[in-house]
């Protein structure tokens, strides 16, 4: 994992089927380092719902002569290249990236870790795994400026939380852990995570 992307959508609706995206946050991290981000909103091609508009904060009149998504799926696919993606609830960008990216012929293969996932299987003590409450129960530094369901602002508190999981792996296994024991992590029953990490430890 020399390099990964972090990415996180805000959307018209919970389904590619009927929404859209409606802003973009992402950045590259290279050797724990942030080298690159990207940050944009989208016109969806109709309005944002009200429900939408009172948990973002994202309004019509915000995205008025943005770009739509098709025009901006090819600067978010240059961006992206062939990294790994990262993403809290990754099933849920994965899904309107493969969508939106279909919609102008392109397809998307890059492998996908998720945050959620790692989080219910390495933080079984935390009260839920909603990126806030993650984010408490870590005591993370957030910006006084930062606002919840803003797609860079998300992005930036998920690369911490990804930050401290592979933290905690690596200080179990006594070596950096390579991006497929964190795919296994992912989709390993949880009564096999300890199991699992005993067996990458290096001696």
């Amino acid at each position: 994992m020399d390099e990964l992307v972090i990415l996180d959508f805000e959307t018209t609706g919970l389904s590619p089927s009927y929404a859209r995206i409606i802003e973009v946050g992402a950045i590259i991290i290279k050797e724990n380092i942030v080298v690159d981000k990207i940050s944009q909103l989208l016109y969806p091609g109709s309005s944002i719902p009200q429900f939408i508009t009172s948990i973002t904060g994202i309004t019509n009149q915000m995205v008025k002569g943005k770009p739509t998504p098709e025009k901006f799926m090819p600067t978010l696919k240059k961006f992206i290249g062939n990294k790994p993606i990262l993403a809290h609830n990754a099933s849920f960008d994965q899904k309107f990236l493969i969508s939106e990216m279909e919609n102008i012929g392109i397809s998307i293969e890059n492998p996908f870790l998720c945050t959620l996932k790692l989080a219910r299987r390495l933080l079984p003590n935390a009260p839920n795994h909603k990126l806030g409450t993650l984010a408490s129960y870590l005591a993370l530094k957030i910006p006084k400026n930062h606002q919840a369901h803003r797609a860079l602002d998300d992005v930036m508190v998920t690369n911490q939380i990804w930050n401290h999981l592979k933290n905690t792996v690596t200080n179990h296994i006594k070596t950096e852990p390579d991006l497929d024991l964190f795919l296994m992590l992912s989709s390993v029953a949880k009564n096999k995570i300890a199991q699992l990490l005993d067996s990458k430890v290096k001696t």
